[in-house]
């Protein structure tokens, strides 16, 4: 399902997934594959992986469609997307102990460089960044 494109230094892996409830076991597999070869710390490559189950479940959940997962990977950084067909942007909220939902955004806010969304024509990108020099 998922393939390399290689242009210059950066490379880019992508992943179509079905928007169902294995979408985020195949994503967090997904990842780990891609991630196998890269020179990365372990903690880092936990990161994403926790940030690829949060993102798909996300798109699965308050999304439309189908959900495309891709990993983007340069000398200093990494940047993790997740597509879907609806366009309504993510919302951060706060967390709350006693609830068991509601986290993603706010665990991506906390260990992710940089992250934000992109609307297009067919629906959204939500991304997320990860510094590779830490």
């Amino acid at each position: 399902m998922g393939g390399d494109v290689h242009g210059g230094p950066r490379r880019a892996q992508r992943l179509r997934l079905a928007p169902t409830n294995r979408a985020a076991t195949e994503a967090r597999t997904f990842v780990r594959r891609a991630l196998g070869s890269c020179p990365v710390s372990d903690g880092l490559i936990a990161d994403v992986v926790l940030a690829a189950s949060e993102l798909v479940t996300n798109a699965v959940e308050h999304g439309d469609g189908g959900v495309v997962v891709e990993l983007l990977v340069d000398d200093a950084r990494m940047r993790l997307r997740v597509a879907d067909e609806a366009t309504s942007p993510p919302v951060l909220r706060g967390m709350d102990p006693l609830s068991a939902r509601g986290r993603g955004l706010a665990l991506i806010h906390a260990i992710a460089s940089a992250w934000g969304h992109e609307v297009t024509d067919g629906g959204k990108w939500v991304w997320a960044e990860f510094d590779l020099r830490r």
